[in-house]
């Protein structure tokens, strides 16, 4: 993994992260479904479950390694967990699910923020963060 800053997780949570949803609005109603075509989703609400559920299960993980660092995390079969988070929101509005994802959102930055030295020097906390934070938005961007 490449060099790891605690300051670039934050400054994405806050500034990438935190107008993704706005960034999304901005376009033009054929260029969100452009958009969501290429990513795979039928709706906005659907890709954003999808990154709130690898943002909880990336904080429980962090967690963990935080008392055990030796932790091993089980496998994900990563279409059923999609599925089952686009599922999870089936019948919640774009608002509904919009505050989910948002307060997900503060949750991994008040996380991050809580991360000290020790932890900080975790190469698996940091590949987590680095997969669930930066590497995702980069796929998602």
């Amino acid at each position: 993994m490449g060099k790891f800053s605690k300051a670039q997780v934050i400054k994405s949570l806050k500034y990438q992260w935190g107008s993704f949803v706005e960034k999304y609005n901005s376009m033009s109603a054929e260029e969100q479904q452009q958009y969501l075509n290429l990513q795979g989703y039928a709706r906005l609400g659907d890709l954003l479950a999808h990154i709130a559920a690898w943002w909880q299960r990336g904080m429980q993980v962090i967690m963990v390694y935080r008392r055990d660092p030796g932790f091993q995390p089980p496998n994900v079969d990563v279409d059923a967990f999609n599925a089952e988070a686009v599922a999870s929101v089936k019948k919640l509005s774009e608002a509904e699910i919009i505050s989910h994802f948002e307060n997900r959102r503060f949750q991994m930055l008040e996380l991050v923020k809580s991360l000290n030295e020790v932890d900080l020097q975790s190469e698996r906390i940091k590949s987590q963060l680095a997969i669930e934070v930066i590497e995702h938005f980069q796929e998602h961007h």
